[in-house]
């Protein structure tokens, strides 16, 4: 029997797919390894970008929820603010520099609604400003937004059935000018008159204490709402109405894991849980000139903590993971290096 001298047909590509099934498929992949499929070809790149994808991701319940959060990066007594996000993605927990970030003003506000970061106010050379931008964190396009009433720093602000409240940071502290509320629908600024800073709403009230607190992070924990807060390096709790109860350590967490340099605490994302961040500083001896010099390299580290109550008296904390996740050279970064973050959801 005579041989075919035909060659069999190449196998079937990805590419070579219906495009629906290409966008279901893609819409499965966690985002954090979107930036390396978009390499695959000017083709994949544009499905990663394409509003579709995220249409596919919404409608199969395919939604992650980033932690975006910004740092203040000070190296030789010059101010650097750098946005990062912490992927979910388990033993991959580290800081992804965000492109395109726009710059981050002193004092601002931000709050996140979707995939959308507003950045609210702050401080220009010195001035309250009225300016409001947002953040596709989808695309990396920021935009500005229509001007507040008044200029506003270090305000709180909240969404609240898809408005953005804002409240305070005016130098005038009277209840007429107290808030006002931007519609994305209308695109427009209504000021909110408050006959007491708490009576807006239960969510608000919330943000209000976090913003204006020290370093205070709301979070449920098997349904009662707990405040949680680093103190000394420790990491405590205590009831939402808790000023006559006081603060109490969480039990059960080793806390030489975080090496006394306790700074930060935010929530993670939902549930019962929150990232807790500190930084610790390496010397390194190096010889120049016959004379022994130092040089310093700053590392970022972080852990997630989870919760469990114990009857009404004991929270008890246990560590998820902890690693290192970001280095920089120096060691001139403020104590308080974490200048803010939110939650994106898409």
């Amino acid at each position: 029997m005579k041989e075919s001298s035909e060659s069999p047909p190449p196998p079937p590509t990805f590419s070579s797919l219906p495009y629906d099934i290409i966008l279901n498929c893609l819409a499965r992949v966690s985002r954090f390894h979107y930036p390396t499929l978009s390499l695959v070809s000017k083709e994949f790149q544009s499905l990663i970008a394409s509003r579709e994808l995220y249409a596919t991701r919404s409608r199969i319940g395919k939604t992650e929820s980033f932690l975006y959060i910004c740092l203040n990066l000070t190296k030789n007594h010059n101010p650097k603010y750098r946005w990062f996000t912490l992927p979910p993605v388990p033993n991959q927990q580290k800081l992804l520099p965000i492109p395109l970030f726009p710059y981050h003003l002193n004092s601002s506000t931000v709050v996140s609604t979707g995939s959308e970061i507003y950045r609210i106010g702050g401080l220009v050379w010195g001035n309250v400003s009225k300016s409001v931008s947002i953040f596709d964190c989808r695309s990396h396009q920021s935009r500005r937004l229509p001007k507040m009433r008044l200029p506003r720093a270090s305000a709180a602000a909240h969404v609240i059935d898809g408005k953005i409240y804002v409240i305070g940071g005016y130098k005038y502290n009277d209840n007429q000018n107290q808030g006002e509320v931007y519609d994305p629908k209308t695109q427009t600024w209504e000021s909110i008159l408050l006959t007491t800073p708490l009576d807006l709403t239960t969510q608000m009230c919330r943000k209000v204490y976090d913003r204006h607190g020290m370093n205070i992070c709301f979070v449920e924990i098997d349904q009662l709402m707990c405040q949680t807060s680093v103190s000394n390096g420790k990491l405590n709790w205590r009831h939402p109405m808790g000023d006559d109860i006081g603060w109490a350590r969480v039990k059960g967490l080793k806390q030489e894991l975080f090496r006394n340099h306790l700074i930060y605490v935010e929530k993670s994302g939902g549930g019962r849980r929150v990232t807790v961040w500190w930084k610790s500083v390496v010397v390194f001896r190096c010889q120049g000139r016959g004379y022994p010099s130092k040089e310093f390299e700053t590392e970022i580290w972080c852990a997630e903590v989870s919760f469990e109550r114990r009857g009404l008296e004991e929270v008890w904390g246990f560590v998820e993971w902890s690693k290192k996740v970001f280095t920089f050279n120096g060691c001139d970064s403020p104590t308080n290096f974490v200048m803010d973050s939110v939650i994106v959801t898409y």
